[in-house]
Parts: C-alpha cells; structure tokens; sequence
C-alpha cells in the first residue's frame, strides 16, 4: 500500500506551522490569528472542493 505524497512531509510541515502561527500570536491578538487562519482554510477548502468538483464532472462526459 503506497502512502499519500503529503504524509512524508506531514511532521515537517506541522513542526513548521507551529512555528509560523506561534510567531504570529507573539505579534498579532489572538482573535486576529483566529481568524485571518480560518478564513485562508475556508478559501483552500473552497478551492480544493471546487477543483474536484470540476474534475470529477469533466470525467462524467
């Protein structure tokens, strides 16, 4: 069983944005990190559903 591209890096990538979000609370207010996260993970879900969406409706053809 092949594993997903991504696990490889998985600990990296983690590690890393610990790091990233740990220095944005050290110069932000907590409610402004919050937020400003939330809305890029609903702008990269949106994009990632909307790309499989699409995909999977060029394969229904």
């Amino acid at each position: 069983m092949s594993s997903s591209p991504w696990t490889a890096n998985f600990a990296t990538e983690k590690s890393e944005c610990a790091a990233d979000v740990q220095r944005l609370l050290e110069k932000y207010p907590q409610p402004v990190v919050y937020e400003v996260m939330s809305e890029l993970l609903r702008r990269e879900m949106r994009e990632q559903f909307a790309g499989a969406y699409a995909a999977s409706q060029h394969s229904d053809d």
